[in-house]
């Protein structure tokens, strides 16, 4: 893993699944818009007592580090922001500043934390 430094930029792979979504209408005279968009993380599927993790598409979450500090006595923290890339390429993300513990940002850095399957669907 590269040295925790200020610019560092961490590229995650990371799922994505499909997702219907309304979006606000253009006029007021016109509905709601509806859209298939991409969103980060899996889908859980009920199978017979069970449950599983699927993911339609591989995208990646890009992690800034912009700075690191060690605060007296207590640990080493992580300043950074976190955007995310959807499978096709899009970039998204609010980009407010977070912050977290040395080994935390180092886990998350690291990739998705649970098993999955990469499943194709159709959508028309």
């Amino acid at each position: 893993m590269a040295d925790l430094i200020a610019g560092a930029v961490f590229t995650v792979p990371y799922p994505y699944f499909r997702e219907e979504v309304d979006l606000p209408p253009e006029d007021a005279q016109s509905g709601p818009i509806t859209a298939i968009t991409w969103r980060p993380g899996v889908r859980w599927v009920q199978r017979y007592d069970d449950s599983d993790a699927e993911a339609e598409g591989m995208g990646a979450m890009l992690l800034t580090v912009i700075d690191v500090h060690k605060p007296g006595r207590f640990p080493a923290r992580v300043f950074f922001t976190r955007q995310w890339q959807d499978p096709d390429g899009k970039l998204f993300g609010k980009g407010g500043l977070r912050i977290t513990t040395v080994p935390a940002f180092l886990r998350r850095a690291k990739g998705y934390m649970h098993e999955f399957e990469l499943v194709t669907k159709e959508h028309s």
